[in-house]
Protein backbone atom coordinates (compact mmCIF):
# COMPACT_ATOMS: atom_id res chain seq x y z
CA UNK A 1 0.00 0.00 0.00
CA UNK A 2 1.05 3.36 -0.60
CA UNK A 3 0.15 6.98 -0.39
CA UNK A 4 0.81 8.75 -4.17
CA UNK A 5 2.37 12.27 -3.73
CA UNK A 6 0.93 12.89 -7.71
CA UNK A 7 -2.41 11.82 -6.68
CA UNK A 8 -4.52 12.09 -3.82
CA UNK A 9 -5.52 8.88 -3.77
CA UNK A 10 -4.40 5.33 -1.50
CA UNK A 11 -3.17 2.36 -3.59
CA UNK A 12 -3.13 -0.80 -2.57
CA UNK A 13 -0.48 -2.60 -5.31
CA UNK A 14 0.77 -5.78 -5.82
CA UNK A 15 4.40 -5.10 -6.17
CA UNK A 16 7.65 -7.45 -7.86
CA UNK A 17 11.16 -6.81 -7.79
CA UNK A 18 12.57 -7.15 -12.26
CA UNK A 19 15.27 -9.27 -12.20
CA UNK A 20 18.60 -7.90 -12.23
CA UNK A 21 16.85 -4.72 -10.86
CA UNK A 22 17.21 -3.26 -7.02
CA UNK A 23 13.48 -1.09 -7.03
CA UNK A 24 10.35 -2.98 -6.65
CA UNK A 25 7.99 -1.88 -9.53
CA UNK A 26 3.96 -1.59 -9.25
CA UNK A 27 2.22 -4.27 -11.06
CA UNK A 28 -1.70 -4.11 -12.95
CA UNK A 29 -2.90 -5.80 -9.75
CA UNK A 30 -4.48 -3.47 -7.84
CA UNK A 31 -7.06 -0.65 -6.73
CA UNK A 32 -6.57 3.22 -6.04
CA UNK A 33 -8.95 4.84 -3.99
CA UNK A 34 -9.30 8.69 -3.56
CA UNK A 35 -9.58 9.77 0.18
CA UNK A 36 -13.31 10.29 0.44
CA UNK A 37 -13.00 6.11 -0.75
CA UNK A 38 -10.71 5.26 1.79
CA UNK A 39 -12.61 6.95 4.40
CA UNK A 40 -15.72 5.06 3.29
CA UNK A 41 -13.44 1.83 3.26
CA UNK A 42 -11.78 2.43 6.64
CA UNK A 43 -15.29 2.68 8.30
CA UNK A 44 -17.14 -0.56 6.47
CA UNK A 45 -13.45 -2.47 7.43
CA UNK A 46 -14.89 -1.54 10.91
CA UNK A 47 -18.24 -2.80 10.70
CA UNK A 48 -16.91 -6.18 9.34
CA UNK A 49 -14.18 -6.14 12.56
CA UNK A 50 -16.87 -5.95 14.60
CA UNK A 51 -19.55 -8.84 12.96
CA UNK A 52 -16.98 -10.84 12.15
CA UNK A 53 -14.10 -10.68 15.33
CA UNK A 54 -12.55 -14.41 13.84
CA UNK A 55 -11.62 -12.31 10.50
CA UNK A 56 -10.24 -9.02 12.83
CA UNK A 57 -7.88 -11.80 14.49
CA UNK A 58 -6.61 -13.25 11.24
CA UNK A 59 -2.87 -13.75 10.47
CA UNK A 60 -2.08 -14.30 6.99
CA UNK A 61 -0.65 -17.63 6.03
CA UNK A 62 3.24 -17.21 5.94
CA UNK A 63 2.90 -15.83 9.36
CA UNK A 64 1.74 -19.71 10.57
CA UNK A 65 3.47 -22.52 11.67
CA UNK A 66 3.63 -24.58 7.99
CA UNK A 67 6.06 -21.75 6.38
CA UNK A 68 8.73 -22.28 8.40
CA UNK A 69 10.69 -23.70 6.02
CA UNK A 70 11.30 -23.16 1.80
CA UNK A 71 9.64 -26.30 1.05
CA UNK A 72 6.83 -25.84 3.46
CA UNK A 73 6.50 -22.31 2.03
CA UNK A 74 6.09 -23.98 -1.55
CA UNK A 75 3.07 -26.04 -0.77
CA UNK A 76 1.18 -23.53 0.38
CA UNK A 77 -2.02 -23.49 -2.12
CA UNK A 78 -2.79 -19.45 -0.58
CA UNK A 79 1.01 -18.48 -2.40
CA UNK A 80 1.32 -20.84 -4.99
CA UNK A 81 -1.89 -21.74 -6.39
CA UNK A 82 -0.88 -22.85 -9.35
CA UNK A 83 1.94 -25.27 -8.81
CA UNK A 84 1.41 -28.69 -10.10
CA UNK A 85 0.78 -31.98 -7.64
Amino acid sequence: MSVTTGFKCVDFRQFYMPYGQSEVKPTRKGIALRLAEWDQMKKVMDLIDSAYPTLANALPCYLGGDHQNQLAALDCRECYPFTIE
